[in-house]
């Protein structure tokens, strides 16, 4: 009889993971001085200061991109393109803007965009370059952007175009301006690793089995 119960309540553990979502996959890609190709970089500004955050939420179709620019970027200062790439077996996104800042105008294409005049991307949002407008330090801008098949791993592509200024190619690059000068920005070769975060519904159920399990065992028969 034991044995019986503690099989069910596995099974049911079974069960309610593979019915809660699968887990979301995450693409980071982080800009600093440190990945300068072209222009001169802004010398008040230490560490990663923009970043880009791809997150399908577990599942292919939608992922929402969020480029935030970061308080320790020099005052006055700002980003007002950004590029990226996309698996060139997908085709273009529709992207719709969700909340932040947002930008001026978008493009999207294989091969559609080129930051310093070289090197293509297949993505790119430009932002105004005065204020208001512009993608300023401790602001952000978030988009949807929807294709079959589309997860965040599909932006961990190099551009297939000629690289940029004779460094690259890139997988993504900023244009950071509005402190006395400008400069483009690559996040070096590869982002940061995909990371599988769980759903917060996967780890409530499968806490809930445990209860169970647990509860089952202290009203066993002596």
């Amino acid at each position: 009889m034991k044995t019986a119960r503690m099989l069910a309540n596995f099974a049911t553990i079974g069960f309610l993971a593979a019915a809660t979502p699968s887990q979301a996959n995450i693409i980071e890609f982080d800009f600093s001085n440190a990945g300068a190709f072209s222009g001169n970089t802004p010398s008040n500004s230490s560490g990663v200061y923009a970043k880009a955050i791809f997150d399908d939420g577990g599942s292919s179709g939608s992922v929402t991109l969020t480029m935030s620019v970061l308080n320790n970027l020099v005052a006055g200062a700002y980003v007002n393109d950004w590029y990226f790439n996309i698996n060139p077996t997908l085709g273009a996104p529709t992207v719709g803007w969700t909340s932040g800042t947002v930008a001026q105008t978008v493009e999207t294409g294989q091969n559609c965009c080129k930051p310093d005049g070289s090197g293509d991307y297949d993505l790119a949002f430009h932002f105004a370059t005065s204020n208001p407008g512009e993608l300023a330090r401790g602001t952000n801008s978030v988009y949807t952007l929807a294709l079959a098949g589309l997860t965040a791993n599909s932006f961990d592509f190099f551009s297939t175009a000629p690289s940029d200024a004779g460094h690259g190619p890139f997988k993504a690059a900023v244009h950071v301006q509005g402190y006395g000068d400008s400069v483009w920005l690559a996040p070096g070769d590869t982002p940061i690793p995909p990371t599988a975060i769980p759903e917060p519904t996967t780890l409530a159920l499968l806490g809930l089995a445990m209860l169970g399990v647990g509860v089952s065992r202290r009203r066993r028969p002596v």
